[in-house]
């Protein structure tokens, strides 16, 4: 079951008091709720009975969630601490009597939400008592005894988008409130807190509406986000043994049951990495290996001059005559794998015995390569080429996909199977559909986002103490060095990526020891996780073993494993 619910309800239909953004600004907040993760209920121009109808449905929903929320847009009066929100068959003008039959106290909108872990009730509307001051004293006694007891809501917090007794603008036709412009842009920044979320919400308020002043009053026993994915952390860190401290060829794939790395750093020796610690992979060759892959029970191991091997197994069980292998990718049935590198592509099967199917000559360096769920492959690399494969078929063609703009690093295949994300040099980081037509811009215009990146970049050309200014304060800077510098850095290469099994997550790793997580639905930055305490390398693996657990592997062969909190 969902564990978070909203209840989003705009009233523009008022006869004769006709509002023109509350259905709008209704439909807007409903939409990023619903992005967030929210099952959402909208309600629009409604009556006293359909308002009462939903906070009935709400309360049920309501009552064991993680979260419940309740957005209301439209005309409400406030009194002496006294809210109404009015349906749209309210009859003007306000009466104390009026209210008493004919609105909804917000006591009410908080009890639908009780049961809930936490609660949040948003009114984006006026809290004035518009009629004459004499009518306000006489009726003062009244509400007074509308007032309900006084009473501990836990767990709380209410969000007013102007202050008690005050008016909020409805903006212009069409435009929507600022305050629900605001609410809108913010909730879907995953780094926010909800507090944090409607600080900014008040503080953009106040910059563009001299007069309205948001408040929020919170009883909140816990931080909330609106955010509906997990956030990071580190949870263990290894390291493979690397004597010569190298840093090229590093490779990595994924291992048996998706508990642990291979990983390898383009020397002879091949290591397995799991939660627990390192293993040396058993193997007798002298290659260089550049790769490995687990088909059927066995894992395989891809020497540089193009010979396989398999763990347990002495010798070569297959030499293949290539200019120079980069890598292996074993199909997800394990019945086979393929092998790729200097301009070819080899199809193999592995039952009984390991057995090229096909060999392609491509014309291109193959840097990466990714099975589709149809059986089919999409290959990858120099000049951005990428092209898909039947490897089931020993008479089939290499058939060119399209092209992207540089040379293609990685690929990841999104859980649906039908999105493609695609990484590689000067920042490239795009979305691809099934027919490679390029359908978003995962990263766009993404500079260098750490100091240690930014001068590992720059130490061959600036003295320390202008990269320090370059970093932290630039205005220092005489505007021709900064030009310089700026062209210098130009945009960060990325070289590895990996999607979450279930999850709409995007692990990109960057050259200087991060990873970027996105939310694919949107492409907002989820979290960056620095992976080198500071010292800047190229992250050359990715993998996510599950939606709540990530390894990352860095260009000398240090191996991080972050688990995922507190979301469930």
């Amino acid at each position: 079951m969902n564990e978070r619910h909203a209840l989003v309800i705009g009233a523009d239909a008022y006869p004769g008091a006709e509002l023109s953004n509350a259905v709008g600004d209704a439909r807007r907040v409903a939409a990023a709720l619903t992005m967030r993760g929210f099952s959402t209920e909208i309600v629009l121009d409604p009556e006293l009975s359909a308002v009462e109808s939903a906070l009935a449905d709400f309360r049920s929903v309501a009552r064991n969630a993680e979260l419940a929320m309740i957005y209301l847009a439209g005309h409400a009066v406030e009194r002496h601490g006294n809210g109404f929100f009015l349906p749209v068959d309210f009859e003007f003008p306000l009466t104390v009597g009026r209210l008493r039959f004919m609105a909804t106290p917000l006591n009410a909108f908080v009890d639908a939400t009780e049961g809930a872990a936490s609660r949040i009730l948003v009114l984006d509307a006026c809290r004035n008592w518009p009629h004459d001051p004499d009518e306000g004293r006489r009726t003062l006694h009244d509400l007074e005894e509308l007032s309900a007891d006084e009473r501990s809501w836990p767990n709380l917090l209410l969000a007013y988008a102007t202050s008690s007794t005050e008016k909020a603008g409805d903006g212009a036709e069409g435009q929507g409130s600022v305050f629900s412009r605001s609410l809108c842009r913010h909730l879907l920044d995953h780094a926010l807190t909800v507090d944090e979320c409607l600080r900014r919400v008040s503080q953009d308020v106040v910059a563009h509406r001299r007069g309205q002043q948001p408040w929020t009053y919170s009883s909140l026993a816990s931080t909330q986000s609106f955010t509906d994915l997990p956030r990071f952390a580190v949870i263990q860190r290894h390291a493979v043994p690397n004597h010569d401290h190298s840093s090229l060829g590093t490779w990595t794939t994924m291992g048996v049951q998706r508990r642990s790395v291979f990983v390898g750093l383009g020397d002879s020796l091949a290591w397995n990495l799991d939660f627990a610690g390192s293993m040396q992979i058993p193997y007798h060759g002298e290659d260089r290996l550049v790769g490995a892959a687990v088909s059927g029970r066995r894992i395989y191991l891809s020497g540089s001059r193009g010979a396989l091997y398999a763990v347990g197994v002495d010798g070569c069980v297959l030499q293949i005559d290539v200019p120079h292998s980069n890598g292996l990718a074993a199909s997800p049935t394990g019945d086979g794998f393929v092998h790729y590198g200097a301009s070819f592509v080899s199809c193999l099967k592995t039952d009984p015995e390991v057995e090229e199917i096909v060999r392609h000559d491509v014309g291109f360096d193959v840097y990466c390569c990714s099975y589709m769920p149809d059986g089919l492959v999409w290959i990858a690399g120099d000049e951005g080429r990428i092209c898909e494969i039947d490897p089931r078929k020993p008479d089939g063609r290499t058939r060119e996909i399209g092209r992207v703009r540089t040379h293609v690093n990685a690929m990841a295949v999104a859980p649906d199977g039908q999105r493609i994300y695609v990484v590689g040099q000067s920042g490239l980081a795009v979305e691809l559909d099934r027919s490679g037509r390029q359908t978003a811009e995962l990263l766009p215009a993404r500079q260098f986002g750490t100091a240690a990146g930014i001068r590992a970049r720059l130490h061959d050309m600036a003295e320390d103490e202008v990269i320090h200014r370059f970093i932290f304060e630039p205005s220092k800077l005489r505007n021709d060095v900064q030009k310089k510098l700026v062209e210098r850095l130009g945009v960060p290469d990325y070289h590895a990526c990996a999607a979450s099994p279930t999850m709409p997550i995007l692990a990109v790793a960057t050259q200087e020891s991060s990873v970027v997580l996105l939310d694919t639905r949107d492409r907002q930055v989820i979290q960056e996780l620095d992976v080198g305490s500071g010292n800047p390398a190229i992250v050359s693996g990715v993998h996510f073993l599950s939606d709540r657990e990530l390894v990352v592997v860095g260009g000398h062969g240090e191996v991080t494993f972050f688990g995922a909190w507190p979301r469930r």
